[in-house]
């Protein structure tokens, strides 16, 4: 099969298929609605993953699973194979998600009245892995320039990281600000973090959405000795589209880091395997290689399209240059509108985006986040609607 344009410009209609993106949000009345929001993908998924599905789900017996040697082998070949990662079996923890693996994190390598970094504006699951573990959020806010990129902030990171903080987190590809923080940014995080005696924790769901692959560069590789304080996060599903079977993985060379936090996954029953996850996870890594090249140049297309359209139809944004993810930031502060004012009209205008106060609840207001996996078609269609929904404000 050749996954080329038309191969993801097919329509999938996934209303009433109970999925969070179109069929938590619309009501009846709403069914042109365009939802641009949910970090998941509206392309069909790689036919090697339906086959597997289909295949274990033709044995009758769906019991309580182990942990997949197979479906472990091939992540760890794909991690190899990709991003020149050389890792043991034991290197690694199978997770429900990556949320679940950042609580547990939090827990296992802070107490009270440790504080955790976070760089805002970031993923919001950060702050509540954070919060909801009753620890402090130290907060570092990522700084933009002229043309939108985003850059951390050096003499903040020093100040920061000399405080009571036990744990970074950063998310590398950056979701939302589709930032790639080169190896150079990395090593220099790293070596801050070393000094201060502070464990870095890498969010790197989104690193195989990276749209230049020679600047990216996992965390793992900044220190490979055994003692490194590094956590990484990956999971299949952002990559494969495969949230809904709630798989992701932990990994570490730190056997010390490793073993407290599975502890924790074991204190909270987070131990056993999905049956369907483990055989959709081992068909991707070890046969989704071509599909994942035909996506990758479609959204590279995709995100080329979206830029362009929106600078046509609304000059006085700020696009963040997209380097990775499928995810745009926009900054649509010169309108005028507040974040909450920005949803009710777009919504009106039948499309619903990510609120950018979702990410940084203090300097978010005025900013959006758009998905653009979905056929090139609808991403444009919505930005016909966000026009039309900013139509005649401007400051």
């Amino acid at each position: 099969m050749t996954f080329d344009a038309a191969f993801f410009d097919e329509p999938i209609d996934r209303r009433g298929t109970d999925c969070e993106k179109w069929d938590a949000i619309a009501t009846p009345e709403e069914r042109d609605l365009l939802p641009m929001w949910v970090a998941d993908m509206d392309f069909r998924c790689a036919p090697a993953v339906t086959d597997a599905l289909l295949k274990r789900a033709a044995h009758p017996v769906y019991g309580y699973t182990r942990q997949s040697e197979a479906a472990v082998e091939a992540m760890l070949g794909f991690l190899h194979r990709r991003h020149g990662l050389s890792l043991t079996p034991d290197q690694q923890l199978m997770l429900p998600c990556v949320v679940t693996g950042l609580k547990a994190a939090v827990r296992a390598l802070t107490g009270p009245g440790d504080a955790v970094l976070v760089q805002p504006p970031v993923y919001g699951p950060f702050f509540a892995s954070v919060l909801g573990n009753g620890r402090k959020v130290m907060e570092n806010r990522l700084l933009p320039g002229a043309d939108g990129r985003y850059a951390m902030d050096w003499e903040g990171l020093e100040a920061a990281l000399a405080g009571p903080v036990k744990l970074a987190l950063v998310c590398n590809p950056h979701n939302p600000v589709s930032r790639v923080w080169t190896r150079e940014e990395m090593a220099r995080l790293y070596a801050l973090c070393v000094k201060h005696g502070v464990t870095l924790a890498a969010d790197e769901i989104h690193a195989d959405f990276v749209y230049d692959r020679d600047t990216f560069a996992s965390a793992l590789l900044l220190d490979e000795r055994e003692e490194a304080p590094i956590l990484v996060f990956a999971s299949a599903s952002k990559t494969f589209n495969l949230a809904g079977l709630q798989q992701a993985v932990l990994l570490t060379r730190n056997p010390t880091l490793r073993e407290a936090i599975g502890a924790q996954l074991r204190h909270a029953g987070a131990v056993s395997g999905n049956i369907f996850a483990m055989t959709a996870t081992e068909a991707a890594y070890r046969h989704g290689d071509a599909w994942l090249d035909g996506l990758l140049a479609y959204l590279d297309t995709g995100r080329k399209r979206l830029t362009e359209a929106i600078a046509r139809a609304l000059p006085s944004a700020v696009i963040t240059p997209i380097e990775a993810t499928y995810l745009a930031w926009a900054d649509l502060r010169a309108y005028g509108l507040s974040t909450a004012e920005l949803m009710r009209r777009t919504r009106e205008e039948g499309v619903v985006f990510s609120s950018g106060l979702s990410f940084d609840r203090a300097m978010g207001e005025g900013f959006l986040r758009i998905n653009f996996a979905c056929p090139h078609r609808q991403t444009l269609e919505a930005v016909a609607r966000l026009e039309k929904a900013l139509a005649g404000h401007t400051r």
